[in-house]
């Protein structure tokens, strides 16, 4: 069992610089644009500048809750991408110290 977790844990810790330069982005196109910090949705910016996710998006949709979906692609992009940084990186760390 410790070796799905390690595996878990790593990949949490790995994509964390992904989730950083999503966030650098998203503040990015807030300062160069109209969008606000709370206005840029996670949708929005998907639709805008990340279109080839949109099928995998729609796979989303065609898999899960239609109003949970619709709640989470609301969330403001810089808020909710900084969140989940800090909450999959700690994840990782937590992880791997529970297993030594």
């Amino acid at each position: 069992m410790k070796i799905p977790l390690k595996i878990i844990a790593y990949f949490c810790i790995a994509t964390t610089p992904i989730q950083i330069f999503i966030v650098l982005w998203g503040i990015q196109v807030v300062l160069t644009s109209d969008y606000g910090v709370m206005s840029l949705s996670q949708i929005e910016f998907i639709n805008n500048y990340l279109g080839f996710l949109l099928s995998i998006v729609e796979w989303f949709y065609s898999w899960f809750w239609n109003a949970w979906l619709d709640f989470i692609f609301s969330l403001p992009l810089i808020i909710a991408q900084t969140f989940k940084a800090i909450v999959s990186t700690w994840l990782g760390f937590w992880i791997l110290k529970k297993l030594k």
